[in-house]
């Protein structure tokens, strides 16, 4: 009798501790999956699919370690604010030589 409560404890002891679902939401373009222990450490992921079509994923972890990404297919776009497309860096190597063509002239006088 004894061995039956001690092996049904640890049963109960063992699906205590394995990871829970904790969040399983899933609709027509989004999905966000996390398991583990509330309040101490999860993993997880989410996705959607944006209006281009394209469907973007991120896995984390959190835990006392604070939210990682770990892997994940979003990449942060560089939006260029001048019209023309130019890169920012393509003006400053313009400054640089209408400034040496400035001092060039002074220097002539």
């Amino acid at each position: 009798m004894k061995v039956l409560v001690l092996v049904t404890l640890g049963l109960v002891a063992l699906a205590a501790a394995r990871p829970s679902d904790i969040i399983d939401f899933e609709e027509d373009h989004m999905e966000h999956e996390q398991e583990g222990v509330p309040g101490t450490a999860v993993e997880g992921e989410y996705s959607w699919v944006a209006p281009d079509g394209n469907e973007y994923y991120v896995k984390y972890v959190a835990d006392r370690f604070g939210y990682r990404i770990v892997e994940d297919n979003v990449l942060p776009e560089f939006r260029d604010a001048k019209p023309d497309g130019e890169m920012a860096e393509d003006d400053d190597d313009d400054d640089a030589a209408e400034f040496r063509a400035d001092e060039d002239e002074e220097d002539d006088d």
